[in-house]
């Protein structure tokens, strides 16, 4: 029998010695049921994705078997041992995620998509090519999937590809009415413009996984005003001619948004005078996005 199994690292005592979890443990005995052929594939990597304490434990270990070679260097084929069989795990854990991974990456071939769903009854302008093209492939790969691979389709699909969006408003009702994108998009890219900017930007903190977020300003982003810009606008029109950054509807609330790793500001139209109000935007996203 080969040196590594668990069977022979328990004749070995080698669980007690090295204080090996019970997780871990588990984990190793599924490994030895696995190579036998009494579980399959899909049962052993299920045990390491649907816990988090037995992923936490593939980790550990491997990490208590560094420090032990460390300490004693005569414990170099048990630990070698231990860890080759922590790696197997995750990588039989990982096998349908790197699937799924081909798969989307052979059906989807751009990183960034454009949603597909009835056109916003917003009057917003359309910058670059922004008309929606499915294949049969993209419209029938999550239905294909069923209920036990739809989720982890999901996590890698938004995991991989950022979503752009002509406007807030476009971005409004994707977020009211597609709960598998609310649930799982990371990347976002938005043309700041449109009367529904603010209340967009108010559920940027429900998309809890939200990472990156790319900003395109143009002058139609200079068009809609905050509530207050408006009302002082009515008072003192003169004093309004030249928009400020500070006066753009949705900023108040795009500052509340926290814990994003990347927030990017493009200037659609690089000739226009909006450079400056880029520019601003820059230096407070840099200052309050953090």
């Amino acid at each position: 029998m080969s040196s590594k199994s668990f069977f022979v690292l328990k004749t070995k005592a080698i669980p007690s010695r090295y204080q090996l979890s019970k997780n871990i443990q588990t984990l190793l005995e599924g490994l030895d049921s696995y190579h036998v052929g009494s579980l399959d594939v899909e049962e052993l990597g299920r045990l390491v994705r649907l816990s988090p304490r037995r992923r936490a434990a593939v980790a550990n270990t491997i990490t208590k078997c560094a420090n032990i070679l460390k300490k004693d260097p005569s414990e170099v084929k048990t630990c070698v041992d231990i860890i080759e069989m922590c790696t197997e795990i995750l990588e039989i854990a990982e096998i349908r995620a790197r699937t799924l991974d081909l798969i989307i990456d052979n059906t989807f071939r751009t990183p960034v998509v454009v949603p597909a769903g009835k056109p916003s009854p917003c009057r917003c302008p359309r910058f670059d090519r922004d008309n929606v093209f499915q294949t049969s492939q993209m419209k029938a790969l999550p239905t294909l999937l069923g209920m036990a691979l739809g989720e982890e389709f999901y996590r890698i699909f938004f995991r991989k590809k950022r979503f752009r969006f002509r406007c807030a408003c476009e971005l409004l009702a994707h977020i009211n009415h597609n709960s598998h994108f609310k649930d799982h998009v990371r990347h976002i890219a938005v043309h700041w413009c449109g009367p529904e900017s603010a209340n967009t930007f108010k559920l940027l903190p429900q998309l809890l996984k939200l990472e990156s977020l790319t900003l395109n300003i143009s002058k139609s982003t200079l068009v809609h005003l905050n509530e207050r810009a408006s009302l002082m606008r009515t008072y003192f029109p003169l004093a309004y001619r030249n928009i400020r950054m500070s006066d753009i509807l949705g900023l108040d609330e795009l500052l509340l948004v926290r814990g994003l790793q990347d927030v990017h500001v493009i200037n659609v139209q690089p000739k226009s005078n909006s450079h400056g109000v880029e520019m601003d935007l820059l230096q407070y996203f840099k200052a309050e996005m953090v």
